[in-house]
């Protein structure tokens, strides 16, 4: 005869022996079998952090393909209501922070050529050469 400790340890065991299964089967199914994907996320969503990121990305982009028009509708997807004053006050940013060079000569050109102007951009003009004043 089973004692009533017996039957509410088994049934204990039952229950934590059904949870992990049920958790290792969701996992599986999540993750392995049905994982989320997500394509054409819209770039409004992403965090002020990921936003410079793809920002960078976009004027990579742009000095390679050198498309002004793709590039400036990549920025207005962010969602900024002044895309532009955004991206001038970024580029500001990078330069004022020292960032990674190649980065901020991307920046530059794709905002040289979005008509941005800001002296200290200056100096990371092509062909651009400081002239000694003494």
């Amino acid at each position: 005869m089973i004692s009533q400790n017996q039957r509410f340890i088994r049934a204990a065991g039952w229950l934590l022996l059904g949870l992990l299964l049920g958790a290792g089967l969701g996992l599986l199914l999540g993750w392995v079998v049905w994982p989320t994907q997500f394509t054409e996320a819209n770039p409004t969503v992403l965090e002020e952090k990921y936003q410079r990121d793809y920002t960078l990305m976009i004027a990579s982009a742009y000095w390679l393909e050198g498309d002004l028009e793709y590039a400036s509708k990549r920025l207005e997807s962010l969602g900024k209501e002044d895309y532009l004053s955004w991206y001038r006050g970024l580029t500001i940013d990078a330069i004022l922070n020292e960032a990674d060079e190649t980065q901020i000569v991307h920046l530059v050109k794709l905002a040289t050529d979005l008509g941005i102007y800001s002296p200290a951009m200056e100096p990371f003009w092509p062909g651009y050469e400081e002239v000694d004043g003494s």
